[in-house]
């Protein structure tokens, strides 16, 4: 059985283990609790694994492998909040809400910026190669919808966070800084997924597609978060940690795919 048929059963079953345990509280508020901070353990660390077999599978330290390893480093800084997460939370028995931000989220803040760089190496290792980068026009579209995202973003969720009187300092920067960065995180991913399409439908567009989609569902769920958390209605075992877990997941998968990506053309210049 092929590694990323594994995971996408993996996947499957942990979503749905997700989704049962968050609509029937299976088992009580403290196997909710367990459940809920121990999944995302679980995800992030799959999807750690997932990464290092990615870059692993390059033969040089070019652009692509350094990005490769820079999309592991920001997702295995994740693995580690979600772990000191959990055993604050659950070990510890922390109010996660009364702590905010707690130790995890400078671990989550901080691996930001290597993905960031990752998807802009690539990016830059892109134009560079001379490879088509598409047209203007969808560039264009690209600019404008996400202006549109970010102003009604900015509109419903943003401001109403700065100009709330009991919302200051730290809480506030990290209840917007979540939504910001996945937004600077999901625009260069769409955009590698647009550039790596013009090459077709087959196996050099998916890793980049499930990356994006990763990205997106990361985007959805602290956008939900950072608006529940404001008004102090989230708790442990919401049904949008689903979308944190899924994107862990699509994220290893794309780790995956690239990896038979490179073991292809390496088999084929031989």
């Amino acid at each position: 059985m092929k590694k990323t048929t594994l995971l996408w059963i993996t996947t499957g079953i942990l979503i749905f283990i997700n989704i049962i345990f968050y609509l029937t509280g299976l088992g009580g508020e403290k196997v909710l609790l367990f459940v809920s901070d121990t999944l995302p353990i679980i995800s992030s660390f799959i999807a750690s694994i997932c990464l290092v077999v990615a870059f692993n599978g390059f033969k040089e330290y070019d652009y692509t492998k350094i990005a490769w390893m820079m999309i592991f480093t920001g997702i295995f800084l994740s693995f580690i909040a979600e772990l000191l997460y959990g055993i604050q939370e659950v070990g510890l028995g922390m109010s996660m809400n009364d702590i905010f931000p707690s130790i995890a989220d400078y671990f989550w803040c901080i691996g930001y910026i290597p993905l960031f760089i990752g998807l802009a190496m690539m990016f830059i290792g892109y134009k560079r190669s001379g490879f088509p980068m598409g047209k203007a026009r969808v560039y264009v579209l690209l600019s404008f919808t996400y202006l549109a995202l970010f102003a009604i973003i900015a509109y419903f969720l943003l401001i109403p966070i700065i100009n709330d009187p009991e919302t200051s300092g730290l809480p506030t920067f990290f209840y917007l800084f979540y939504p910001i960065s996945d937004i600077f995180l999901v625009v260069p991913a769409a955009i590698l997924m647009y550039i790596t399409s013009l090459f077709g439908k087959g196996a050099i567009s998916k890793p980049w597609k499930l990356l994006a989609l990763g990205f997106l569902c990361f985007a959805f769920a602290d956008l939900i978060y950072s608006y529940l958390s404001w008004q102090d209605k989230y708790g442990s075992g919401n049904l949008i940690d689903v979308a944190w877990h899924l994107g862990y997941l699509l994220i290893g998968l794309a780790g995956l795919y690239q990896r038979e990506l490179v073991e292809n053309i390496n088999y084929n210049e031989l």
